[in-house]
């Protein structure tokens, strides 16, 4: 086998190179063995112990994928169906609905089509709750979208297929798990929060550090199935690739017939976009990298909490993955960047052909791209300058655009903001692309190569006289979870309302639609779009709930 070795490691030199607040881990495998790895920083900062071969971090969401071939190995055994109603296993699960009453499927669960909000916090910061328990929390929910139809990604979702293996198997989940995946194919991976995991683990554990690299401890706690407190070294999640590369297979271990796990690979088309939009299927993304390279598709997951960081994807076709493992909060980027940079050089070494995407501009009149889109990440808007120039902005930084021969937008940023690194870095190569996706009129965003919704087309808001009353800065009253949230605060913005939640040092604004005096929808399309705000008013205070939280009015308008 050729040697890459000097121009991997120069690729993830230059990656890192003084960005890193903590440990950065990565590997590169095939379907049979790790071809090289990759190791910066401290795992402890303290012991000054570095990440090794063997070291533990949080995987958060890649969790998504065990919890997946748990559900393809009772399908495989005839236990369950992809079409099977989840109240067959969960009798009393049940959501409100202002859309119609809809039976919601396994699959729907494993394709985040499910109609099922996003989060419940109080059931996901600390140790109050099982992750059982999720399914009472539902029923003060509503239903954000007919079952098939809206990509939006679910926690919930998940958590809700973890409580469908404890019920099909009778088994607890993570003892399932580690018996029909973990053992046989001697896989390390702890289900426990930090200060839970045993003293002899001590010195291989990734511990959290801030974005100022200081240590601390992750609130994220019950929502196991879904991704939280789940520990595991590279090594562990590779075999989960190998297997799936493998068809079932790894290490001469065979766990499912290769149709199986060819079922689980394949994404089930619901939209024509869908073949062009990083999107799940039975629990992989797909779609989810552009490589500069030609090669078959991508799929893989992700994994998020507050302060630790996994990418995990692969090409089944080269039969070739890489993970990359971070313990600190501004790893998110960082942590895709490495594994892009190491996908992109193995391929350029191993001789693969670059795509040759000559990108063209056509000319357009601007002014039939004047629109307003609703997102959750606040309105996003299209106008025309004085200079006759298609514009918008996304997080206060204004771009020019032109239209390209694929029909995307191509933002171009002013070359002060370009200048600013990590700016530089969020801005780089965004396209946007209006057109239409399950019937709605939506906003498409392409981002260092990969593409999914942003928002749906504005409409003009409800006027509410309570609503209009409640304005003003909310604090969050469960201090537990100050650590993710600190306010929220309700505003006027062209005649309507908007809504700003301040997440994890981040401000997300959503215009919202208002059902009556108690209710708002959050607007846009996508991720913890359409879900359910609620109002209260006793003697004039007032107390607002959003995604299981409440806060508190200090401030009015």
């Amino acid at each position: 086998m050729a040697d890459y070795s000097k121009a991997l490691n120069e690729a993830f030199k230059k990656s890192v190179k003084n960005k890193n607040k903590g440990a950065i881990s990565a590997i590169v495998f095939d379907n049979e063995k790790i071809l090289y790895s990759f190791y910066d920083g401290f795992i402890d900062k303290a012991k000054k112990l570095p990440p090794k071969e063997d070291s533990l971090f949080m995987v958060g969401s890649n969790t998504k994928v065990m919890t997946s071939l748990g559900i393809f190995r009772l399908l495989e055994d005839g236990i369950l169906t992809l079409d099977d109603p989840i109240t067959k296993f969960i009798p009393d699960f049940s959501v409100k609905s202002r859309i119609g009453e809809y039976e919601v499927t396994i699959e729907n669960l494993l394709m985040h089509r499910a109609g099922i909000q996003c989060d419940l916090y109080p059931y996901i910061i600390g140790t109050k709750h099982q992750f059982s328990e999720i399914v009472d929390g539902l029923k003060e929910t509503y239903r954000t979208s007919i079952p098939g139809t809206m990509f939006s990604y679910s926690n919930l979702g998940y958590t809700l297929l973890g409580i469908i293996i404890e019920k099909a198997s009778g088994k607890p989940y993570a003892d399932f798990l580690q018996e029909v995946l973990f053992t046989p194919l001697d896989m390390e991976v702890y289900f426990k929060r930090e200060d839970e995991l045993p003293e002899a683990l001590s010195d291989r554990v990734a511990r959290s550090y801030d974005k100022r690299g200081k240590r601390t401890t992750d609130p994220i706690g019950t929502m196991i199935p879904a991704g939280s407190n789940t520990y595991t070294t590279m090594g562990s999640l590779a075999k989960v690739g190998q297997l799936l590369m493998n068809d079932g297979e790894c290490g001469g271990v065979r766990l499912y017939k290769p149709e199986t796990i060819q079922l689980m690979k394949t994404l089930k088309i619901g939209d024509e976009w869908d073949k062009e939009l990083g999107v799940a299927g039975y629990g992989l993304f797909h779609n989810s990298n552009r490589l500069d390279y030609k090669t078959g598709r991508t799929l893989g997951h992700g994994g998020d909490t507050v302060y630790h960081h996994s990418m995990f994807d692969f090409l089944p076709d080269e039969k070739l993955g890489v993970i990359v493992f971070g313990n600190f909060e501004t790893a998110p980027m960082l942590a895709r960047k490495v594994e892009l940079e190491l996908f992109n050089t193995y391929l350029k070494e191993a001789g693969f052909p670059k795509k040759e995407e000559k990108e063209t501009y056509v000319d357009f009149d601007p002014k039939d791209y004047v629109r307003k889109y609703d997102s959750v990440v606040g309105p996003v808007e299209f106008t025309v300058s004085d200079k006759g120039e298609l514009c918008t902005k996304m997080s206060k930084i204004p771009f020019t655009l032109k239209l390209n021969n694929e029909g995307w937008l191509v933002a171009k940023a002013k070359p002060i903001w370009a200048k600013l690194p990590p700016i530089a870095e969020s801005i780089k190569d965004i396209k946007f692309c209006q057109t239409k996706y399950f019937g709605n009129d939506v906003l498409l965003l392409e981002q260092m190569g990969s593409k999914g919704t942003l928002g749906e087309l504005y409409y003009e808001p409800g006027v509410n006289h309570a609503w209009l009353k409640a304005v003003g800065t909310y604090k969050l009253r469960d201090k537990e979870y100050k650590s993710m949230f600190s306010k929220v605060v309700l505003s006027v913005k062209d005649g309507g309302i908007s809504a700003a939640v301040y997440i994890e040092g981040t401000k997300m604004e959503s215009s919202i639609s208002v059902i009556n005096d108690t209710e708002a929808i959050v607007k846009g399309y996508g991720r913890n779009a359409r879900e359910t705000m609620f109002l209260k008013e006793n003697n004039g205070n007032y107390e607002l709930t959003t995604m299981g939280l409440v806060f508190d009015r200090v401030k009015g308008k």
